[in-house]
């Protein structure tokens, strides 16, 4: 199996790593530590690549590949996690109104979208509801050529800043359903949630309470939402991989780093065996992720369903990325601990990972259930 990059591919990872060491780099800390979001940042982000990435040309995209979009994600979370975190949920909502959406809904919502210039954000989570997607407990009540939701979604990135969202209600008699949530045409409440990680990039709670969308925004059918909930899942966890590859990376360069400079005992600390064990540890582990990555990755673009791929891409790069930054830490001594270094960054950011997409206990329950075809969740 061939993992290397296409020459196209590696002049847009190369043009990425430019822009990001160039443009986002130097706003990183200053915004990680007050806490704000650079949404002027969003339409620079389109030129690179970053932002409507797999969104077809013919919609305004750049119509990228899975595997070269994969390969921005990877450099994204290299750079900056809470950005990863905002691009990817920006791109999923975007994708989702390109391939589900009506020429109508396209036309209006998916052009500020591509242009960077309106925020995306998905809104599934609720309170009750997490893994178990079908239970979705938030209403929507036909009320004339609209329908009036109530509830709440949580742990909604992009919630606060973000301007158009695709949500999934619970339309009675009819089950799960999919709608487009614009500011501009429907009004709720945002709160943001204090959190541990990707600390530049809003979290939310998001109340709906009367809260009218024109039934124009039904995405596909009515009580066919679980279908675009569900979208891409392999997909999004392969995402999720590559994105705790880049922090691993970022976690591994740190800790080289700071091994060549920081001097003990009268020598550099990486010319103890000790530290070289930790650095050949981390080292092993995040090329192992980025194998089981790609290998995901080809198996979705070969156009299989890539569930097992994924589940076990995504289970393994987020908690061996966890373990490298807990090792970059270690390295790193007392400093580690402070915000003097990055290195706590990347564990607070890597620990979110092990969350996303589904946590690694449900990972391992799709492992077992793809390799024994029995499902531990629901039975049989």
């Amino acid at each position: 199996m061939d993992f290397e990059l296409t020459a196209e591919q590696r002049l847009l990872r190369d043009n990425a790593r430019r822009f990001l060491e160039r443009e986002v780099a130097p706003l990183v800390v200053d915004h990680e530590r007050r806490g704000v979001f650079p949404e002027a940042l969003y339409p620079t982000l389109v030129e690179p690549g970053f932002v409507g990435a797999t969104v077809p040309e013919a919609h305004g995209g750049h119509g990228l590949d899975l595997t070269s979009y994969l390969v921005l994600v990877e450099e994204l979370a290299y750079c900056w996690g809470s950005l990863r975190s905002s691009v990817t949920t920006h791109n999923m909502v975007a994708s989702i109104i390109a391939e589900f959406g009506t020429d109508e809904q396209r036309r209006r919502h998916l052009g500020g979208l591509v242009a960077g210039t309106t925020l995306g954000f998905f809104g599934l989570t609720e309170p009750n509801v997490g893994s178990d997607a079908g239970s979705v407990e938030c209403t929507a009540d036909p009320a004339g050529d609209a329908y009036r939701l109530n509830g709440t979604k949580t742990m909604i990135t992009n919630g606060t800043i973000a301007g158009t969202g695709v949500v999934i209600v619970r339309v009675k008699d009819a089950g799960p359903t999919a709608l487009i949530v614009s500011r501009e045409e429907s009004r709720y409440e945002a709160r943001a949630l204090e959190k541990m990680g990707n600390l530049a990039t809003p979290l939310a709670e998001l109340s709906f309470a009367d809260t009218l969308v024109p039934r124009a925004n039904v995405i596909g059918e009515v009580g066919k939402g679980l279908r675009v909930a569900l979208r891409g899942l392999a997909g999004g966890r392969c995402s999720v991989a590559f994105a705790a590859v880049g922090l691993a990376r970022a976690a591994l360069a740190a800790g080289i780093r700071y091994a060549k400079e920081r001097r003990q005992f009268g020598k550099v600390i990486g010319g103890f065996q000790l530290v070289q064990e930790m650095i050949a540890e981390m080292a092993n582990l995040t090329d192992a992720a980025r194998l089981l990555s790609y290998r995901a990755a080809a198996a979705l673009e070969a156009g299989g369903k890539g569930i097992l791929e994924s589940s076990q891409a995504k289970l393994f790069a987020t908690e061996a990325g966890l373990r490298v930054a807990h090792l970059a830490i270690q390295i790193h001594g007392g400093y580690g601990y402070t915000r003097e270094f990055p290195v706590e960054r990347f564990y607070r950011d890597l620990r979110h990972l092990t969350l996303a997409e589904g946590t690694s206990q449900i990972q391992q329950l799709v492992i077992g259930r793809e390799l024994l075809g029995i499902d531990a969740i629901r039975g049989g």
